[in-house]
């Protein structure tokens, strides 16, 4: 076992990513995470601060996180901000009615 490995046993001793937890680290370079925090989806619509973008999900020009997290789904932002420009058609259901239909 490496020195790193070694100590990242020791600095975790529940054995981080053996216990089914995913150890801390960085996605590869050009892979965008799917969930977003808060400040990540404020970055990714180019809000100058979180609160504009919490005046956005006010607003209903993006949705809001994901049920039951605090985490935005990047798809939905991109489709509801591809719906407000008009890149997809009108008559094409909003974000809020796709997900009361998929809700599982």
């Amino acid at each position: 076992m490496t020195r790193a490995a070694e100590t990242a046993d020791r600095s975790d001793p529940e054995g981080g990513a053996r216990a089914g937890r995913p150890r801390a680290g960085r996605l590869p370079p050009g892979l965008t995470p799917r969930g977003l925090t808060r400040e990540q989806a404020a970055l990714y619509c180019g809000c100058e601060t979180v609160e504009a973008f919490d005046s956005w999900v006010r607003r209903g020009i993006v949705p809001g996180p994901i049920r039951g997290t605090h985490r935005w789904d990047r798809k939905a932002i991109d489709h509801a901000l591809d719906r407000r420009s008009g890149l997809l058609a009108r008559n094409e259901p909003d974000i809020d009615a796709w997900l009361a239909e998929h809700a599982g």
